[in-house]
C-alpha cells in the first residue's frame, strides 16, 4: 500500500528517526510481531497522522486490529507517558465486537465528555450485549466523578440512562445488575430505591449487585443491611459486604470485619483486610498488626500494604498513627 505520509517521528534514544509510514507498514505485515518500540510511536498522534492510521486500520483483519489494541493497552499501563486514546476512539467504532471491547478497556482512565457520550450510545444501542455491559460498567466512573464534583445535570442524565436500562423489560439480568452497580455513586432517591428493591430481590445476582452498589454509594445509611451480610453463609455476599463496608468507611463495621480475618475463604479474608485498612482506628490497626506474623505470605503482603496506605493518609499526630507497625 502506497502512502504519501513521510512524517518523521523523533526518537532521542536512536540515531536514525523513524517515519510514520514505517510504523504503519509494520502493522500491515501480519507476519511481523507487534514491536513495542514501534507501537510506542503511535502515542499522541496529531489529526493528520491519525487519519493516516485510520486508512491502514481499515485494511487490517479483525484479529490484527484486536491484537494491536491489546498491545497498546499493555504499553499504556507500563508507561504512563504513553497515550493512545485517539486510537482507542477509532476502535470504539469498529465493526468487530472484540475490538470494541478492547477499545473500552483501553480507555479505562479517560473521563472526557466525548467518551461518556460514546459509552451511553453503546450501552443503549450496541448490537453486542457483551459490549453493552462493558459500556455500562465503564459509566460507573463517570457517575462517581459527577457525584464528587456536584455535576447535577450530568448525574441526572446518567441516572436516567442507567435507570432506563435497569428497569427495561428487554434488559438481561446482567445488564440490569451492571446498571445498578454503575449508577450507585449517584445520591438520588430513585437510585436508593433501586438498591433497596434489588437487595430484597429473589434474584441472587441482583442482591449481590445491590450489596456492591451500597458500597459504591459510600453512604452509611446502608450499614444496617450490610453488617448482617458479613456473616452470610454465601462467601460472595461476605466478600461484597466487606468491600462495601470498606468503601463506606465507618468504624461500626470494624468488629464484623475483624471476625472475617480468619474466614475460610481467602478472598473474603483479603477483602476484610483491605476494608480495615480503609477504615482505620485503634481496633482495626491492632487486628492488622496481628496478621504481620501470619505464615501466609499473601495475607502478610496485603496487610503490609493496607497498613502502609493507612500511614499515608492518616493524621501523623493521631493516637492511632502511633500504633502502626509497617516495618
Amino acid at each position: 500500500m502506497m502512502r504519501k505520509m513521510t512524517k518523521k517521528i523523533n526518537r532521542p534514544h536512536l540515531s536514525i528517526p523513524i517515519t510514520l509510514d514505517e510504523v504503519l507498514e509494520s502493522l500491515e505485515d501480519t507476519e511481523a510481531s507487534l514491536s513495542s518500540s514501534l507501537l510506542a510511536e503511535l502515542s499522541d498522534l496529531d489529526p493528520v497522522s491519525s487519519s493516516e492510521f485510520r486508512k491502514v486500520w481499515d485494511t487490517l483483519d479483525a484479529n490484527r486490529r484486536h491484537k494491536i489494541l491489546l498491545r497498546l493497552s499493555e504499553l499504556a499501563e507500563e508507561n504512563v507517558e504513553l497515550n493512545f486514546d485517539t486510537l482507542f476512539k477509532i476502535g470504539l467504532e469498529d465493526k468487530d465486537s472484540e475490538v470494541r471491547l478492547a477499545a473500552i478497556d483501553g480507555l479505562w482512565e479517560n473521563q472526557q465528555a466525548w467518551l461518556q457520550r460514546e459509552l451511553v450510545r453503546m450501552a443503549k444501542e450496541d448490537e453486542s450485549e457483551v459490549v453493552q455491559v462493558a459500556s455500562i460498567q465503564a459509566l460507573e466512573r463517570f457517575c462517581l466523578v459527577a457525584e464528587l464534583n456536584n455535576k447535577q445535570e450530568t448525574g441526572k442524565h446518567l441516572a436516567e440512562v442507567l435507570l432506563s436500562l435497569f428497569e427495561s423489560p428487554s434488559s438481561s439480568v446482567e445488564m440490569r445488575r451492571r446498571s445498578l452497580e454503575a449508577m450507585s455513586p449517584l445520591d438520588l432517591p430513585e437510585i436508593h430505591n433501586a438498591l433497596r428493591t434489588s437487595f430484597y430481590s429473589k434474584d441472587r445476582s441482583l442482591k449481590v449487585s445491590a450489596v456492591y452498589g451500597m458500597g459504591g454509594s459510600c453512604n452509611p445509611v446502608w450499614l444496617p443491611l450490610l453488617l448482617p451480610e458479613l456473616q452470610n453463609n454465601d462467601p460472595e455476599f461476605r466478600y461484597e459486604a466487606a468491600h462495601a463496608c470498606g468503601e463506606i468507611g465507618e468504624e461500626d463495621a470494624v468488629n464484623g470485619l475483624i471476625s472475617l480475618l480468619e474466614d475460610e475463604d481467602k478472598d473474603v479474608q483479603l477483602a476484610a483486610i483491605q476494608a480495615l485498612g480503609k477504615i482505620g482506628g485503634k481496633d482495626a490497626i491492632e487486628a492488622l498488626n496481628s496478621l504481620l506474623e501470619s505464615p501466609d505470605k499473601l495475607l502478610r503482603d496485603i496487610t503490609q500494604q493496607s497498613l502502609y496506605e493507612l500511614e499515608l493518609y492518616q493524621d501523623p499526630f493521631s493516637p492511632e498513627s502511633l500504633e502502626l507497625d509497617t516495618e
